[in-house]
């Protein structure tokens, strides 16, 4: 740990109790592992860890069930009794509850008994965020190497008796009558050795699903006590009981094999448990910089920057997201934060935002943590420099201290073991300000590497780690024995003091910003100044440019802002801490801030003076860049109070474009040679953007290099409110070794990336920190210009088509789409040009949407408000498996800057399982055929805001299994016959252009599940892909037209001419109403008759139908429905497992002959019908009839013949005489089901499977169902369909179970319990 560099191991030789004690760190990151080497105590003996909370929601379990437990007596083992004594085990009461998995829960009789008798029980998925990826995989090979043993054990049992058999049997015929039982018992052991083979291979993990119990001691007292089912056994005499980590401070671990440590919270009055869980090892390790305790270290190296600190983990790292933080868990641990009130915050995370100061969690840690509580916030700097403005929020923020990454040469030798060692300074991958609003970005550096304490999931007792999140913690340490030393002291302070002190004291060491690294002791010593100074010292001076880019800093990068002077208007405003507090009233009337202003660069001017009272000043200020050199500029204006010191600064950062580079008679080219670089040394080339380009070929060529060396590669452009990844290109590139001296292509790298016309480039190259020995390199930036416009409208002139990015093909009433390509900046290659639509784009309005309080208690606010959610409901369907992604409103994509407390996103098939979670960052999910329901939370205080996003659409876009080629025609003509001139390859000079028309796509190239409004997406393909920019440069939307009606299909309404007189209307018959009247009431008395329970209404009605109608297929299936209900509910009644008997079984098989008899339907007709090919076009409306009739009368017959076999089955059950007459009545029904049914039907291999299995055949029975439920298209939920598929699931279950494979049972079992889960699981 290095702790020389910033004076903390100075600061605690002089200071030796200011070690942090009397300090309390609150870390928001991946979550502190309790186990973890240092994570126990304080350097005084108090607990380190105090607090360990899950902000993100991944442990959270639902605990709304709740059981009363069941007696149970067994039978167990004397203690005093041998295995072979003859004693009498004594029998034993337990308890248990039925788990949500359905594992029974045995209670240990040495827990407490809650009061009220009950227990609330829940499970949770270790896959669905709860474990690390590491250990899932760690975990994941363990059980399927467990998996291979057993299996390994059944195999040879297999092989064994399959030999056994062979020796006993060594000559078996096929022709002998007498050898089929032998045959059929060989071939069910070959099976189970080829269904053992395909189990393994084709083994997926289910991973561990954990059933959750909890109870309340004493009702109403809060005394909770939570325990998980680790072993996934229903023994809880394996597991730990806990309280809630804030109450007892204990932890326990999912197994000493994984060494997985975890907390419980429980939260909403019981409803809820929170299992906390590290969701990466990132967040142990910037702890243990912070605060880590070795109490019996040899090295005093080993401890943390503040040893005597305590600890809050507030896991922001939702472990659904790849330990990504959320809008949801930042807000949570804001609010945490506010309620915990610590004295320093560390947040080693971060994303992009297009904003500063705003955002809900941004206003929140401004306004209440650091204001209001006067907590000092620490936050990385981010790893994506050196390119200006590459901050990752909540960096750069009012009142945060932003910390980058610093490397000095004992680390190098120390943590790198170099060969020889570089200079002191920050390491290259170091976020760089300013803010897109101009304030300077990073405050202080410290140093970003250590090797310290890491989770005992890893096995590792230490780990190295660099970045700013190992600088951040080291910075947040310091700040800690700072607020020791003043609390210990008895030294009021802000936390804008604090800051200022850290700022104005740190050491320079040559940053392009003036930014220092963090000096403790000399901040001490600033800290110290009388209680006279505090008045100027202990606000916040909040800057804001007034005019030109408002913002808290003045950032010139434009050519325009960058080519002239500006007379600007600053405000300053002193922004006092804890406004509430009634003192803060006195503090503020005596402020009167006297202020000498100076400018550090002569191109800055400034008034001298300033006075600064309560409520602000402004003064003007003149920045003039007109003279300034290419390259970067910065400077400020410093603000002292006289006798005080420095108490805050206005940054300007200038960024002059290159004037110098391009070469003679070509537009657009800027090229750098002879670029000098050794370790850490940082090229910039600002470059302004030609109008018309729109992309760009950057190439590197290296002269002069030793060895390989890493260098940082970046091309950036920036946008008012729009995160700067969004125009941010970088790359990490291993210059070769080159001793030629000469330019040549022995190291070339190129490529090519999209630019935004007339913005200004930040060209950086950089070679690493750790990369030694010089190196010369070549750089050449080549802009290019390609502009097309499209048009299918046939009203549209030249001047009102389509251009930019994004090209709309087709209005969906035109056919064929003009484009015009023009070269605006050079000669271009252009390609054969077309257009590939992968992508179709569904616009779904939801099905659902309510709005309800979110979790009380959790989730409200430091003002005392409770939060609301909007929960929108979607469902949708996927016609072809794929990719599919889901697409919200950019309103709802914000993190850091987001105006929603949360923002999260689910997708659950038919069976409520759950395919995939998303929040801000959306991405690709694969799924199968099937619907999908899809759910959105968002939620706010405001519930009129909420109000506006009920009726949110949710775009989806489905990839395409086969893509859509539209082909461009030189002409119109030619696009119409599709046999005219394609348009080839080509080059275009500067300026000139070029027509092309692209074909539309054929009606049986759109997908079968494309609708009218649906939207095609994909790309052109525009530039040569020879070259090396062949990128993306346009996108494309094509509209899905109406489709073509049917050959046979009658014209619509719509199609006749508005002028045609109607036909006159067709008066009918009066015997033709009075006929019709009687068919309807026929079919509604049809329709009772399975709605009426039996008894003697249903047997009226059906008699009196029977008068006139029996010779109605409608009916007859109707009474045979009837007849099924009656016999399903004798089946539940009595289980069914051994057949059934009564005057309901006698019915069915009268209601199955009535359809068979032929006396209704003549069934060598309906044979002969169905062999036949029918020309439906050609027959009109008499075939079409027909053919309905016909398939009537299948489904009829298919039902009969279905439920005669099923009865023919029960009759096997319930014969205790006959048995071969019965079996023989059975195979003969499902012969005779097969000639109409196919055999792959679930019907069929439902009764075929249990003949096997009936027959001793349990292996080729399951061979059966497995190939049935492997085939997708046959997974369903819904209908006959999806009971059939339930019912096989289960038969699979009870085949496995017979074959006496426990490890293969127990697998059915989980995955079984994954597909269809009890609930879904919560946002």
């Amino acid at each position: 740990m290095e702790t020389e560099v910033t004076q903390s191991s100075l600061f605690l030789s002089q200071n030796p109790t200011f070690d942090g004690r009397g300090a309390v760190i609150a870390v928001l990151d991946t979550g502190i592992d309790p186990g973890a080497p240092g994570m126990q105590t304080t350097t005084t003996g108090e607990v380190k860890l105090i607090e360990l909370i899950d902000c993100s929601g991944s442990g959270d379990v639902d605990m709304s069930t709740t059981l009363e437990p069941s007696l149970m007596t067994v039978t167990t083992l004397s203690p005093s009794a041998s295995d072979s004594s003859d004693e009498t085990p004594p029998p034993k009461t337990i308890k248990t509850v039925k788990g949500l998995t359905g594992r029974t829960l045995v209670i240990p009789d040495s827990w407490p008994v809650p009061s009220s008798g009950k227990y609330r029980v829940g499970w949770k998925q270790a896959s669905q965020g709860l474990f690390p990826r590491e250990v899932l995989n760690q975990t994941g090979k363990k059980r399927k190497e467990d998996a291979e043993k057993a299996n390994n054990t059944l195999l040879t049992q297999a092989l064994t008796a399959l030999s056994t058999h062979e020796s006993l049997h060594p000559k078996l015929s096929q022709e002998n009558p007498e050898h089929q039982p032998l045959l059929a018992a060989r071939a069910d052991l070959q099976t189970q050795i080829e269904l053992l083979k395909d189990y393994i291979k084709d083994w997926k993990d289910p991973g561990l699903v954990f059933d959750v119990i909890s109870f309340e001691e004493t009702e109403g007292s809060g005394k909770w006590w939570v325990a998980v089912d680790v072993s996934c056994s229903g023994d809880l005499e394996k597991t730990v009981l806990l309280e809630p980590y804030s109450v007892g401070k204990k932890y326990a671990s999912f197994g000493e094999d994984s060494k997985l440590n975890y907390g419980v919270n429980v939260l909403d009055s019981g409803d809820l448990v929170s299992i906390v869980v590290p969701s990466g090892s990132h967040g142990t390790h910037v702890a243990a910089i912070a605060a880590a305790h070795f109490p019996d270290a040899s090295s005093p190296g080993a401890n943390g920057v503040a040893p005597g600190a305590q600890l809050i983990s507030l896991m922001i790292g939702d472990g659904r997201f790849g330990s990504g933080e959320t809008s949801q868990s930042l807000v949570r641990a804001a609010i945490e934060l506010a309620r915990l009130k610590p004295d320093v915050v560390n947040i080693s995370y971060g994303e992009y935002a297009g904003t500063y100061d705003y955002g809900r969690f941004t206003e929140l840690i401004k306004d209440v943590v650091i204001n209001e509580n006067n907590t000092l916030f620490v936050s990385s700097a981010g790893n994506a420099g050196p390119i200006l403005s590459s901050l990752s929020h909540p960096a750069g923020n009012s009142g945060v201290i932003t910390v980058g990454a610093y490397v000095s040469k004992q680390m190098q030798q120390d943590m790198y073991a170099m060969l020889s060692t570089v200079r002191d300074g920050h390491f290259s991958f170091t976020s760089q300000g300013p803010t897109l609003d101009g304030a300077v970005g990073v405050d202080i550096y410290a140093p970003g590497a250590a090797i310290t304490s890491v989770p005992e999931y890893t096995k590792d007792f230490n780990k190295l780690m660099n970045g700013t999140s190992m600088a951040c913690p080291n910075a947040a340490g310091c700040v800690s024995l700072l607020v020791s030393a003043l609390k210990q002291s008895d030294i009021k302070y802000t936390a804008y003091r604090v800051g200022n002190a850290l700022r104005t004291t740190s050491k320079q060491f040559g940053d392009a910003f003036s930014v220092g690294l963090v000096q403790v002791v000399d901040a001490w010593e600033e800290l110290k100044k009388g209680e006279s100074l505090r008045q100027c010292l202990d606000v916040l001076y909040d800057i804001n440019v007034q005019g030109l880019n408002r913002g808290r800093g003045i950032y010139l990068r434009e050519v325009s802002e960058t080519t002239t002077a500006h007379n600007l208007s600053i405000s300053i405003k002193p922004v006092f801490s804890n406004t509430k507090n009634p003192a803060t009233a006195t503090h503020q009337l005596a402020f009167d801030a006297h202020v000498t202003l100076t400018p550090s660069e002569s191109w800055i001017t400034a008034p001298e003076f300033v006075r600064i009272p309560n409520g602000g000043r402004d003064f003007a200020v003149r920045v003039d860049p007109r003279e300034l050199a290419p390259g970067l500029h910065y400077g400020y204006i410093k603000g002292v109070v006289d006798g005080v010191g420095e108490c805050f600064r206005v940054p300007v950062t200038v960024c002059k474009t290159e004037k110098e580079g391009g070469k003679e008679g070509e537009e657009g080219v800027r090229r750098f040679t002879d670029l000098q670089f050794d370790s850490g040394v940082v090229r910039r080339r600002y470059l302004d953007v030609p109008l018309g380009a729109n992309f760009a070929t950057i190439t590197i060529k290296s002269k002069q290099r030793l060895g390989n060396s890493l260098f940082m590669i970046q091309f950036g452009q920036l946008n008012q409110q729009t995160p700067v990844d969004e125009y941010d290109s970088r790359w990490r590139v291993q210059m070769s070794n080159t001793d030629s001296g000469v330019e040549n292509d022995d190291f070339k790298w190129s490529k090519t990336i999209k630019v935004v016309q007339g913005k200004v480039a930040e060209l950086l190259l950089c070679q690493n920190w750790s990369a030694l020995d010089p190196t010369t390199i070549s750089c050449e930036v080549e802009f290019h210009g390609l502009e097309l416009t499209a048009s299918s409208n046939p009203a549209a002139s030249f001047l009102t088509r389509a251009g930019g990015d994004r090209i709309s093909l087709t209005t969906g009433n035109s056919t064929f789409t003009r484009c015009d390509l023009t070269s605006r900046l050079r000669n271009e290659s252009i390609a054969a040009v077309s257009v590939v639509l992968n992508g179709l784009l569904k616009t779904i309005r939801p099905t659902e949407a309510s709005i309800s309080i979110a979790r009380r208690g959790r989730d409200v606010l430091p003002d005392g408000r409770q939060l609301f959610q909007l929960v929108l409901g979607y469902t949708f369907k996927v016609a072809e498996e794929g990719h599919v992604t889901p697409l919200y409103p950019n309103s709802l994509n914000g993190i850091y800057d987001s105006v929603f407390e949360s923002v999260l996103f689910m997708i659950y098939d038919d069976k409520q399982a759950l395919q995939s979670s998303h929040h801000a960052k959306v991405n690709k999910v694969k799924l199968k055929e099937g619907t999908y329901t899809a759910r959105m939370q968002i939620v706010s205080p405001d519930i009129l805001t909420l109000e506006k996003f009920k009726s949110t659409p949710l775009l989806v876009n489905f990839d395409l299994k086969k893509s859509i080629t539209l082909t461009s025609y030189k002409t119109l003509a030619g696009a119409i016959t599709g046999s005219g001139p394609t348009f080839d390859k080509t080059s275009l000079k500067r300026g000139e252009g070029a027509t092309f028309w692209l074909s539309a796509a054929g009606s049986d190239d759109i997908p079968k599940h494309a609708q009218t409004g649906d939207v095609l997406t994909g790309k052109f393909k525009v530039t040569d892909s020879s070259s090396d920019s062949n990128i993306d440069l346009f996108t494309a939307s094509y509209l899905v037209p109406p489709s073509e009606p049917k050959k046979d299909a009658t014209p619509t309404d719509a199609a006749t001419p508005i002028l045609s007189k109607p036909e006159a209307e067709k008066k009918p018959e009066d015997e033709d109403v009075e006929q019709k009247l009687k068919e309807e009431e026929r079919d509604l008395q049809i329709g009772y008759i399975k709605k009426l329970p039996a008894g003697e209404k249903r047997d009226a009605l059906i008699a009196k139908l029977d008068e006139q109608w029996k010779t109605h297929v409608p009916f007859l299936v109707a009474k045979l429905e009837a007849t099924v209900s009656d016999y399903e509910k004798l089946l539940k009644a009595d289980g069914g497992e051994k057949g059934v008997t009564g005057a309901a079984v006698d019915a069915l098989g009268k209601a199955c002959d009535s359809v068979l008899d032929g006396s209704v339907i003549d069934l060598t007709a309906l044979a002969v019908y169905l062999g036949l090919k029918v020309d439906l076009a050609a027959g009109g409306d008499a075939a079409k009839s027909k053919k309905k009739e016909m398939d009537a009368q299948k489904a009829a017959v298919v039902l009969a013949l279905v439920w005669k076999a099923r009865l023919a089955k029960n009759a096997i059950l319930v014969s205790t005489e006959e048995k071969e007459k019965v079996e023989t009545l059975f195979d003969e029904a499902l012969v005779q089901l097969s000639q109409w049914l196919a055999t792959t039907d679930g019907k069929y291999v439902n009764l075929w499977a249990w003949r096997l299995k009936y027959k001793g055949s349990t292996a080729n029975a399951l061979k059966v169902v497995n190939k049935f439920l492997g085939d997708s298209k046959n997974i369903s939920t819904d209908g006959e369909k999806g009971a059939i598929y339930k019912e096989l699931v289960s038969l699979k279950q009870t085949l496995v179970e017979a074959l006496g494979w426990t490890v293969w049972q127990k697998y059915e079992e989980q995955w079984a319990f994954l597909k269809a889960p009890p609930s879904m699981v919560l946002f």
